[in-house]
């Protein structure tokens, strides 16, 4: 490591003893803190050196808010999985009830209720004190409606109501039809008693920090420049399972030679990075560590956009389509040879001939493919989509701005034709709608309603009359991201949605029809490589064990990670380490 690298990590190291700018609750009631009377809350005390555990990761963004569309990063996603409370969560055995925020749970049908009631534990509290209630549940639904960068309004939009019981601390929520995805809301809560008071926006108010936690961690100090994120002890979580360890600090690491060499002089206790030719070479080699290669719920897609003037025409797309070929994209943006396809690989219909009249006045340099600027990865396959279509004589060009205008108002507005981005492989019934139902509902019933015209099964092959029809009576939104509201589609989702089928028996028309309508191209699945220093104690001594997440991967278990003292052997290693520097 050089000097100036070195001067670096000790500033970066420096700068996390700044605390955060806090929000001021206001005169909101609060909650007895509970570790002033419940003893099994304080953890055994432990050597001060053993408090704090390092971890080092890619580039990640300071935007902190899990909720927007294409904020799929795995920090992000542990940030919120440490600190927000969610009614279920994700197992290998499906949802999980949270017990800790809800003590009961009460639908008017076990797989598929039209009618919910819920009821919070006492305890429950925000980490300024003030009690989690009705509020928080109402103000999430709502944010999410109204918010444009929101993801999952496929599922919110069937709620119709959210009023309080009788019983203290219990309220019901109402849907508008039978709901078998509604174990699926109220993932990662906000504190609505600071948040709508203050009367910020959704996309940005969580950009540099979380105001208040419910989780075994809150967030410390984020600083995004420097590529540092601290996340703190929260001592007023109630539940039985305190966290372990009081610092969780992630750091940015640039490259997998400064990872490695942070794993040898333990300034760093996990190392975790996207993987590339060179990964397993590079640290399956290092001293005192465990390694292990695993890969997200996520994949970076292209998604065409049907609101624009140019793939408004299925046959375009196909055309456009076929000029593309994804593999060679995802061996350059991966930097390996031997990438794997992506975990949800349905390949689109194309076309071999090449499209025509793509430059106008309000396009005039052809195709336009959009990332968000602080996505590398996603810029880098914008850049490589245009070199391919520039390649093969279509006219195509990139763009680059923050989440909030590229996946915001130019979706919407069809300023932009394609958008390359990340999203959740489609693995259940909530994916699905939540990428590819219809945005458009009536007022009335909440239901969806694509066009007379909406269904592609009607038209002849090489017709675009039933997609002109489709794309004109839907809005990209949300994490439909490229405007799809197909009628057979949708038949499909909704019978899916509502109970009446299983995914399983629906998968494969699913795919097919995604395909047949040829708006989005799978390029890369998220893959990871994870090394472990043997001081760091996960759930089991085996780091091939450790539980995964889909979102946050091996991160989800942080709560539980100790750090053991360093034995003189290592001692001596990590310090000849750090003399090379």
């Amino acid at each position: 490591m050089t000097p100036t690298a070195a001067a670096a990590l000790t500033s970066a190291t420096l700068a996390l003893t700044l605390g955060a700018c806090q929000a001021n609750p206001g005169e909101a009631p609060t909650v007895e803190d509970p570790s002033a009377s419940t003893q099994t809350q304080q953890p055994q005390p432990v050597d001060e050196s053993l408090r704090e555990i390092t971890v080092g990761v890619d580039r990640f963004t300071g935007n902190l808010n899990p909720h927007l569309v294409g904020n799929r990063n795995p920090v992000v996603a542990a940030v919120a999985d440490l600190t927000l409370p969610s009614v279920y969560t994700e197992s290998s055995l499906g949802e999980a009830l949270n017990d800790d925020l809800i003590s009961e749970v009460k639908p008017n049908n076990r797989e598929n209720p039209t009618e919910v009631v819920f009821t919070l534990q006492q305890e429950a509290q925000w980490s300024d004190g003030t009690p989690i209630t009705i509020s928080d549940f109402q103000y999430l639904h709502k944010a999410i409606l109204d918010e444009p960068l929101a993801e999952a309004k496929g599922l919110y939009r069937h709620i119709t109501s959210i009023e309080p019981e009788k019983k203290e601390k219990s309220f019901k929520v109402t849907f508008d039809r039978p709901l078998s995805t509604w174990k699926r809301l109220f993932t990662h809560l906000l504190p609505s008693h600071i948040y709508r008071a203050e009367g910020r926006s959704f996309g940005t108010m969580m950009d540099g920090g979380s105001v208040a936690s419910a989780g075994q961690y809150s967030v410390k100090s984020v600083d995004e420049g420097r590529g540092l994120l601290e996340l703190q002890r929260n001592d007023r979580y109630w539940g039985p399972k305190a966290a372990k360890t009081d610092i969780i600090r992630f750091t940015a690491v640039p490259n997998e030679s400064t990872g490695a060499q942070m794993m040898r002089t333990e300034q760093i206790q996990m190392y975790m990075t996207h993987r590339s030719a060179t990964t397993d070479l590079a640290l399956n080699q290092l001293p005192y560590t465990q390694m292990r290669n695993t890969a997200r719920g996520v994949q970076l897609n292209l998604q065409l956009n049907q609101a624009s003037p140019i793939f408004a025409d299925r046959e375009t797309r196909r055309r456009v389509l076929g000029a593309i070929d994804a593999e060679k994209i995802a061996r350059i943006v991966s930097g390996d040879p031997a990438v794997e396809e992506p975990r949800w690989n349905v390949a689109p219909k194309t076309a071999a001939e090449m499209p025509r009249d793509l430059q106008s006045e309000e396009r005039p340099d052809g195709i336009v493919i959009a990332a968000v600027t602080d996505d590398q990865v996603a810029v880098d396959a914008a850049r490589s989509i245009v070199d391919q279509l520039l390649h093969a004589g279509i006219p195509a060009t990139v763009r680059t701005d923050d989440a909030g205008e590229i996946l915001g108002s130019s979706v919407e507005k069809g300023e932009i034709d394609g958008v390359v981005t990340w999203q959740r492989s489609p693995q259940a019934t909530f994916d699905y709608v939540e990428q590819y139902g219809c945005t458009t509902a009536s007022e009335k019933e909440g239901s969806a309603a694509p066009s007379d015209d909406a269904d592609l099964k009607a038209p002849a092959e090489g017709s675009d009359s039933g997609d002109k029809g489709a794309s004109l009576s839907n809005i990209p939104k949300g994490g439909n991201l490229s405007g799809t509201c197909d009628r057979d589609l949708e038949e499909r989702l909704n019978k899916l949605s509502e109970g009446r089928a299983e995914l399983n028996d629906e998968r494969e028309k699913l795919d097919e029809r995604i395909a047949e309508i040829s708006m989005v191209l799978p390029i890369l699945s998220d893959r990871f490589t994870v090394v472990t220093s043997d001081r760091l104690n996960g759930p089991t001594p085996g780091l091939e064990d450790w539980p995964l997440d889909n979102s946050s991967s091996v991160l989800i278990s942080a709560p539980r990670w100790t750090l053991s003292p360093i034995e003189e052997n290592k001692r001596n290693a990590a310090e000849n380490a750090l003399k090379e520097d």
